[in-house]
């Protein structure tokens, strides 16, 4: 499961990168849809190392699957409003905020959830 989530997200990766390139190179992508391309590009390597995490769907769940679970969502969830807000105040604020930068900012929003999903399941080995 680890490294089909590690292949499939870089895959993702790699796919988000050439859209947010393209996209750029004809205007088809503001700020926000930079940001969002890098999300999405992130979220099938996270999406299968969490759903990893749950396991079978008989049994009785082990402890640390079931806590990086929850930290996996919650961070994630974080990850996403924080590199949101601070995309926003930048596309605001400043001429920094350049399409390269929207799009890191919308793939470190996951990759934090996606490392301790990634470490969950090594535990749950």
């Amino acid at each position: 499961m680890i490294s089909a989530s590690i292949i499939i997200g870089v895959v993702g990766l790699l796919g988000s990168g050439l859209l947010a390139r393209l996209g750029h190179r004809r205007s088809l992508l503001s700020g926000a849809g930079h940001w969002a391309v890098g999300l999405v590009g992130s979220l099938p390597g996270w999406l299968v190392a969490f759903w990893g995490l749950l396991g079978p769907s008989a049994g009785r769940p082990r402890p640390g699957p079931a806590i990086a679970w929850i930290v996996s969502s919650t961070v994630g969830l974080l990850g996403v409003i924080v590199t949101d807000a601070i995309a926003s105040r930048w596309r605001q604020a400043s001429a920094h905020a350049g399409p390269f930068i929207q799009w890191i900012l919308g793939v470190l929003a996951l990759v934090p959830a996606w490392l301790v999903a990634l470490i969950g399941l090594a535990w749950a080995r």
